[in-house]
């Protein structure tokens, strides 16, 4: 009995068989078209593979970034380690009145400018921005990011490690006694017991810190030249957030909420003190 015509009529199935084809496709011959698969599906496989090679792509690169931006915030802190040693060799004080919180913010500022610089320019898409809107990322963010990397240091007994970094300790509960700048660290200090409740690695503060510089709604920006960037990075850098948290929290959603409710907090404080204070006149007699 034949049971296909298509089958191999002349060698009866030896030497095909030899050369590698299967007993069924000898004996039953050709696929029957329905059988067949489509070019479609040939053509949506081969889709998958290339979706699933970009993702793979997309988080080597993610991944990449997140390296690099720690190793950026950890080479800042030593600059900054460096900047305040001098600091560090004085007797310890205690803020007692206005001119010594003025003095401590005399010397925390700069530092902070120079974390924040050493920080930004060690990051390739920063360098693709302009100067102007360069010097504008630095400003706007220097108090938020004075308070996510105060918590590198951060010793609740004193109101920070930081703080004595530059020869003070600081009792919060007379910080409002002395002005402005006394106000400020008030407001910071509660900004840090916030975040500290939150448990961040030192890659997710650096992470933070980035997505704060990178704001693409800062004031004084050229909207032509960066807002595609800056959104951009925005968007990477929230999802290197959220992968972050995934590995190292259980409650990552909501963790991510608390954060961007801590970040307005912190654009809120930075709206409030970030010109008073670069524009104050400074009348101090430091004592050191």
């Amino acid at each position: 009995m034949r049971i296909s015509r298509n089958r191999c009529q002349y060698c009866r199935m030896k030497k095909c068989l030899d050369t590698g084809m299967s007993h069924e496709a000898v004996r039953l011959g050709r696929c029957p078209k329905k059988d067949k698969p489509s070019r479609f599906n040939l053509f949506k496989i081969s889709s998958n593979e290339n979706h699933d090679r970009i993702d793979i792509d997309k988080q080597i690169k993610t991944e990449e970034l997140i390296l690099k931006i720690h190793d950026s915030f950890m080479a800042a802190n030593k600059e900054f380690h460096a900047l305040t040693c001098r600091y560090q060799q004085s007797k310890v004080l205690e803020v007692k009145c206005e001119n010594d919180t003025k003095i401590l913010c005399s010397r925390y500022l700069p530092a902070i400018v120079h974390f924040t610089t050493i920080f930004a320019r060690d990051l390739t898409p920063f360098k693709k921005i302009d100067v102007h809107s360069q010097r504008n990322l630095v400003k706007q963010s220097l108090l938020e990011i004075a308070v996510i990397h105060s918590l590198y240091w951060n010793d609740e007994t004193t109101f920070g490690k930081i703080l004595d970094r530059f020869g003070y300790i600081v009792d919060i509960l007379n910080c409002e006694q002395y002005g402005i700048f006394g106000q400020f660290l008030l407001d910071m200090f509660y900004s840090v017991q916030k975040l500290k409740k939150l448990e961040l690695t030192d890659v997710e503060l650096s992470v933070m810190a980035a997505m704060v510089l990178f704001s693409p709604d800062r004031p004084g920006l050229d909207i032509y030249k960066n807002t595609f960037l800056l959104e951009q990075m925005e968007d990477i850098l929230c999802l290197a957030l959220k992968s972050q948290f995934a590995q190292n929290h259980d409650n990552c959603e909501q963790l991510f909420t608390k954060i961007v409710e801590v970040l307005i907090n912190l654009r809120t404080i930075s709206g409030v003190y970030l010109e008073i204070i670069l524009n104050s006149q400074i009348d101090i007699v430091d004592v050191s």
